[in-house]
């Protein structure tokens, strides 16, 4: 089932904000590279700087190794301390970062290491034109990732603090897989010192969508817009990476308006998921889980969230509501075990960008669990991105 009139809903419902649409994308294929060790250096590249340390090669270009059979980035240089640092300078800030969006994001595919892979924006602050890890006031948000005990997945913020989370846990990846990273940025939230959230496809398994990573989501990131300095993200003209070790691999670096979508409340039956990321011009795709007995559903979308988290009052014990009934679909009736339903995302205006939606379903189970006939699922809120 596709939704489309709600699409006007929107925009006649939109709050008074504006985005540039504005992204970045590189690949590295435009770049020299071989798959015979020590492969091609980055270094002079299109405007890469690179540093190594303790080893004899350092980042090095790849012509077909990357998951997609295509250029990257890789280190295969193993002993004490071995490692190499590169980054490459724009000639402007980022204009995601300079529109202080409530998506601002950075996205990366990287292949996990062991004893840490790390990339995030940056900051040319003493001019020098290059970034290194050594430099203090350089580097700003950033990830790290590695199947070392202490480094596991790491959110870093712009002050270089980290929260910490177990590898496993994000997207049941391990040494060897190739990670698509997106760090989603509300600029502008928590007094404008920010919070980040991480979002992972484990690409090496074939996962169909990305996963929120449970932890490093709206993590403080020690945003300061008067500093001179990577905490400044209106500063950020500049990425930088760093690999600890072999064996590291980097490419498709994505910096836009990113879309997310992450389940919010609990179910009392039944669960809502998204199969797709709601992102301007497509549409977002979704799809519930219909138990046994289930004989008629409804869906809805909202553009705020309730946050009710028990409906004991309505008759429905244990349920929650966890989006607006500003658009009732339905009702319909399941015909397996689940049930999939989207909406339609106008491509324009970019105004949409960083706007929430929100979706929930309603299923009526036989025989009856509650007076009022229906159980509920876990919500689901979508940020509308470019990417």
């Amino acid at each position: 089932m596709h939704i489309r009139h709600l699409s006007i809903a929107l925009v006649a419902a939109l709050l008074p904000v504006s985005a540039a649409s504005a992204q970045f994308s590189y690949d590295f294929n435009t770049l020299t590279g071989s798959d015979t060790h020590p492969f091609t250096p980055l270094a002079g590249q299109d405007g890469w700087t690179t540093d190594t340390y303790n080893a004899g090669n350092g980042c090095g270009v790849t012509a077909t190794l990357s998951h997609d059979g295509t250029q990257c980035l890789w280190f295969e240089e193993v002993g004490p301390g071995y490692g190499c640092d590169a980054s490459r300078i724009s000639p402007s800030p980022f204009a995601p970062f300079a529109g202080l969006g409530s998506n601002a994001m950075f996205e990366v595919d990287i292949k996990v290491g062991w004893w840490g892979g790390s990339f995030g924006m940056a900051h040319d602050t003493n001019g020098d034109t290059l970034i290194r890890g050594n430099q203090p006031g350089e580097r700003g948000v950033r990830f790290s990732v590695g199947g070392n005990g202490s480094t596991q997945f790491r959110l870093y913020a712009a002050d270089q603090t980290f929260v910490q989370v177990p590898l496993a846990s994000v997207a049941q990846a391990g040494g060897g897989d190739w990670l698509r990273v997106r760090v989603i940025m509300d600029l502008p939230a928590a007094g404008g010192t920010g919070l980040g959230s991480v979002f992972v496809k484990n690409l090496t398994n074939g996962d169909p969508a990305f996963s929120a990573v449970s932890g490093l989501l709206d993590i403080p990131l020690a945003l300061d817009l008067a500093a001179t300095d990577a905490r400044n993200p209106l500063l950020w003209d500049a990425v930088w990476l760093h690999f600890e070790g072999a064996t590291y691999a980097l490419d498709n670096v994505n910096i836009g308006y990113g879309s997310y979508a992450r389940s919010t409340g609990t179910s009392c039956s039944g669960a809502l998921r998204a199969t797709s990321l709601p992102t301007l011009g497509t549409s977002w795709d979704l799809e519930v889980d219909t138990p046994a007995g289930t004989v008629l559903g409804l869906n809805w979308f909202g553009l705020t969230n309730p946050n009710i988290a028990d409906l004991t009052f309505l008759g429905l014990p244990g349920c929650g509501l966890y989006a607006n009934l500003d658009v009732l679909v339905g009702p319909w009736v399941p015909t397996g075990a689940s049930y999939s339903y989207s909406f339609a995302i106008p491509a324009t205006p970019v105004a949409l960008l960083g706007f929430d939606l929100h979706t929930q379903v309603a299923l009526a189970p036989t025989p009856s669990p509650n007076s009022f006939g229906f159980v509920t699922t876990n919500g689901m809120q979508g940020r509308l991105g470019n990417m």
